[in-house]
């Protein structure tokens, strides 16, 4: 099976955070947890992940893990493990030029800075006049160091509109991926913030668009979009609706842009998703299928983070499609897409039930 190890492990070193975002899935707060996972533990847990038979990539989040004082120190023993790290934290002042080139130094591969709008509507979004400079500064010191770095972006109600003008910002920056996240409810986050099932499709469909102007495009929580590039590849126009059309008249991009290796795309044969090749540890060492499937499955404190994922019921039905119900149960594409677990648990209270916000077998 291809999911039999984790391929993607969600470290949250801390849940503490000089923001108030809207959409929080960790409901972040100013302290941290006096419970924290210690340095010690967290080597202990590098030093396990080691040794899976494939390394899975880190990506350490929070919360804002710059508010560890032994960050780098982490970073840098996963690093020498080989193991491939990235980060994504808050865009503070904490994030320094002196800060990227110590994560650099540690082995860091790629930073991720959170933009999720114009300057006016990201500060509003975080809830912290000047986020949207912030991340902009971060932006340039990821660049001064020559550390990769990415734009993660969420997708509302409230910032749906803004995706044109994001576009074009990632490709004028060069940022090397741009990450869109599409809401899921919870946290902070309420579903009246989120898009509609067809919205969810308009803007797929669009970000498919974008490759075809080297933009590097990933969706998170949005298993969909593999559906929706197998359907275009083979010249198969999902339903859309206007506001698809009106994102792709916002959309200041040029034909000179495109790219020979963004026409050469590769059809994924399985998809990595919440349980399913991936896992999630919390800042007091609980294992989660995803951060926002809120449905812990054992803690590294007590049991072996392989024996978390290969055992817990839970991860054993997330990994096998054949448990999937309704029209996800009964979709061709369940291997690689699956739809959100995350999402159908927050709506329906199952995690095995049918993806709510994916409009394909909807009739």
């Amino acid at each position: 099976m291809p999911w039999d190890q984790p391929y993607i492990i969600f470290w949250e070193l801390t849940r503490a955070c000089d923001f108030a975002c809207k959409h929080c899935r960790a409901k972040a707060v100013k302290k941290r947890h006096v419970d924290e996972l210690t340095t010690e533990e967290c080597f202990k847990v590098i030093e396990e992940i080691s040794k899976f038979e494939l390394k899975p990539m880190i990506i350490f989040t929070g919360g804002d893990p710059l508010l560890r004082e032994d960050v780098v120190n982490i970073i840098d023993q996963a690093s020498k493990k080989g193991i491939r790290c990235s980060i994504a934290f808050s865009g503070t002042e904490r994030a320094s030029y002196e800060k990227i080139v110590e994560l650099k130094n540690a082995g860091i591969s790629r930073v991720a800075v959170s933009i999720d709008g114009c300057r006016e509507v990201h500060d509003e979004f975080r809830g912290v006049s000047g986020a949207f400079d912030m991340a902009m500064e971060v932006v340039e010191n990821c660049i001064r160091a020559g550390v990769e770095f990415q734009i993660n972006t969420t997708v509302t109600k409230y910032t749906m509109k803004c995706l044109p003008d994001l576009a074009r910002l990632c490709l004028d920056i060069k940022a090397a991926m741009w990450d869109v996240f599409f809401l899921v409810p919870t946290g902070r986050a309420r579903v009246e913030q989120m898009p509609s099932a067809q919205e969810f499709e308009d803007i797929l469909c669009w970000l498919y668009d974008l490759k075809l102007f080297g933009l590097n495009v990933k969706s998170s929580a949005a298993t969909h979009f593999r559906r929706v590039e197998i359907m275009r590849q083979k010249g198969i126009m999902p339903n859309v609706s206007e506001l698809y059309y009106e994102l792709l008249s916002k959309t200041d991009l040029k034909s000179t842009e495109i790219l020979e290796k963004s026409c050469k795309e590769k059809n994924r044969t399985f998809g990595i998703t919440d349980g399913r090749g991936m896992l999630f540890i919390s800042h007091i060492g609980e294992v989660y299928p995803s951060g926002f499937l809120p449905l812990a499955c054992g803690n590294v404190r007590e049991n072996s983070l392989m024996e978390i994922y290969k055992k817990s019921r839970i991860f054993c039905d997330l990994r096998d499609p054949e448990k999937l119900k309704g029209k996800c149960g009964r979709c061709s594409y369940k291997q690689i897409c699956g739809g959100s677990r995350a999402r159908a648990y927050a709506l329906t209270g199952d995690y095995l039930g049918e993806e709510p916000c994916c409009v394909h077998l909807s009739n």
